[in-house]
């Protein structure tokens, strides 16, 4: 019965001593758990530290003395490996670091994540052959949540300079804090290999750029040209994913908003869905999705609506949870947009198998990028490379395919018109049944032909025909009030008859298509009808404009001309005025009354002198 308690009070003892041995470990100074790192510039950049000591603080509530006196538990891992999903704990690292070159030298520390909130360093100097503690030489703050100015180096990565005497040891002490992932990839180069790393890595990042920016200017281009919405949408593809990856770098940062630290945490996921609203704008019109889709058509519209609401949303919603729900969001919208090129390659939808190639090439980098990003997989560097150039290979298959599809339908268009010219008369005798598919092609060369009849082929402003059937058109629509709703302006070059005279009639055709081009310059609102009536005559419809500002523009108009002079084709150079005769709509009033009392007061101008206006005396000023 004696032996019984006396085991088990041994066992408590020792059970009681092996918490007190473990104790001292844990409480040993954090130089004996992490040995000092050599370097030299015999090995002039490490791109990942190895086995580098660390420690979660989930309560952050630690201090630097509290990480260095070892008495939290320490582990070590490889820096390429420090990624840690979405989290509130604090991570503290420790990096302790000799000169072994005979002379100084400086190293830079950089962090190849830049999606960090706050992170915090403080440098601390070591005496390894002594029992005296780490003294403090210097400390940064730095992250995307504190203006750009505030990092030691102005670099869209974290970079920590650090000053070496020969055989001086520093200790690197990091806390890391942030509403995202976080990634702690650490690499070391000397001041030289920095330098040539940043030097390389602007020349690849200043290459995707400009071939980015190159694509999106020739999409720009292609809807100037052709007044289609298909190229816009791509262009604004184009550019919103040259700025979600360079928010992603920290590019955006660094060069458009480094005062606005809440800017660009918010440009990341707010570039995401205008990146991915763009790209289903463009899938539903390069694609030919119509309400007769079906699924399509509404998923397409459906995606959309929802990423409207995101995209307000953007900008209230903390980013730890908009971020997850947009990029739920965006591989949703990538599977259904590559749902529907594959329905409608399989439709016969010939330009939907690039576009599906499309998808697969950035499917390939979005999937480890995104893996890298949320914390999944090491190598955020190497994988922000690849969806760069998967983004990149997206982005010029989709523009080649676009290409192509247009010059298909210029093609196709040509072959209409052409076969429309040639055979015309034979298929409307012959072949009624064949009439439908040329109706599209006859009905527009019909409306080309009609504009053609309103235009004065000369200066290409409409003849007289074309301002009878505007004016007609404007009087049907003016209301009975007594307010003047239209202005009519008669000009009337001075001594047009000198210049066909002295310079021939080519002349004076060159000073009509200029006179006609210094209206359209001056005069240049939508609802403005300019025409020439004849001869040296010019017409200006302006609707909706008091008497008040037509006289205003039509001064503007008549001072240009008599301070310009004009270039013939002879080489001479001639001066020349206009006369101008104005008068506002009344009750009551026709088009051949208006017209008149307008006439009326340009031949008043003609009398006194020329080269001003004379408002008809009916006006209401």
């Amino acid at each position: 019965m004696t032996t019984w308690p006396r085991v088990y009070f041994t066992g408590l003892l020792l059970a009681f001593s092996g918490l007190l041995v473990s104790g001292a470990a844990l409480a040993q100074p954090l130089a004996a758990v992490c040995p000092i790192r050599n370097v030299s510039a015999v090995q002039p950049q490490i791109a990942s530290l190895s086995q580098v000591c660390f420690a979660q603080d989930e309560k952050q509530a630690l201090s630097p003395q509290d990480f260095l006196s070892g008495r939290w538990p320490i582990q070590r891992r490889d820096a390429d490996q420090l990624v840690f999903t979405h989290t509130k704990t604090a991570y503290w690292v420790y990096v302790p670091l000799r000169n072994t070159d005979p002379v100084a030298r400086s190293w830079f520390l950089q962090l190849d994540y830049p999606l960090l909130d706050n992170v915090d360093v403080w440098v601390y100097q070591l005496d390894p052959g002594s029992d005296a503690p780490p003294v403090l030489v210097g400390a940064r703050q730095m992250g995307d949540a504190r203006p750009f100015d505030a990092r030691p180096v102005a670099h869209h990565l974290l970079m920590l300079p650090l000053d070496f005497l020969p055989g001086e040891s520093l200790g690197v002490v990091i806390r890391v804090r942030s509403n995202g992932a976080i990634n702690i990839p650490l690499s070391l180069y000397t001041a030289e290999a920095a330098l040539a790393q940043t030097q390389d890595q602007s020349l690849a990042l200043g290459m995707f750029i400009g071939a980015v920016l190159l694509l999106a200017m020739f999409n720009l281009t292609l809807f100037v040209r052709l007044k289609i919405p298909q190229p816009l949408f791509n262009a604004l593809y184009i550019i919103c994913v040259g700025l979600f990856l360079a928010s992603m770098s920290g590019l955006s940062f660094q060069y458009l908003w480094p005062a606005s630290p809440w800017l660009a945490n918010v440009a990341v996921p707010v570039t995401e869905v205008l990146a991915l609203l763009s790209l289903l704008l463009f899938t539903r019109c390069f694609l030919g999705v119509t309400a007769r889709s079906g699924w399509q058509h509404y998923c397409i519209w459906g995606l959309a609506g929802i990423g409207l609401v995101l995209l307000v949303a953007s900008f209230w919603v903390a980013y730890p949870v908009i971020i997850k729900v947009n990029t739920a969001y965006a591989l949703v919208s990538m599977l259904a947009m590559l749902g529907v090129g594959v329905a409608q390659a399989r439709l016969g939808h010939q330009d939907a198998r690039w576009y599906v190639a499309s998808w697969l090439v950035l499917y390939a980098g979005f999937l480890f990028y995104g893996l890298a990003v949320f914390g999944y997989m090491p190598g955020f560097m190497a994988q922000q490379r690849w969806v760069q150039i998967a983004a990149g290979s997206q982005v010029f298959l989709l523009t080649y395919a676009e290409v192509i599809q247009l010059r298909g339908l210029l093609d196709h268009a040509l072959k209409i018109e052409s076969s429309a010219r040639s055979s015309l008369q034979q298929e409307v005798q012959s072949r009624t049944a064949d009439l439908r598919s040329t109706m599209v092609a006859l009905q527009q060369a019909n409306r080309q032909l009609r504009e053609l009849a309103r235009i004065d082929p000369l200066t290409g402003l409409l003849n007289r025909r074309g301002l009878d059937e505007s004016l007609d058109e404007l009087l049907s629509h003016v209301k009975p009030t007594p307010e003047p709703q239209i202005t009519f302006v008669v000009f009337d070059l001075d001594h047009f008859k000198r210049v066909n005279d002295q310079h021939g009639h080519d002349a004076g055709d060159e000073v009509l298509k200029w006179v006609a081009e210094v209206l359209r310059n001056l005069l240049r609102r939508q609802s403005d009808v300019l025409a020439r009536f004849g001869g040296e005559e010019f017409v200006a419809l302006l609707p909706h404009t008091t008497v008040s500002d037509a006289q205003a523009l039509v001064m503007r108009v008549l001072a240009h001309v008599h301070a310009q002079t004009i270039a013939l084709p002879n080489g001479a150079t001639i001066s020349l005025t206009l006369s101008a005769g104005l008068a506002s709509w009344q009750p009551g009033d026709t088009a051949v009354s208006l017209f008149r009392r307008a006439d009326e007061s340009l031949y008043q101008a003609k009398a006194q002198g020329r080269n001003r206006l004379v408002i008809a005396p009916s006006a209401i000023i």
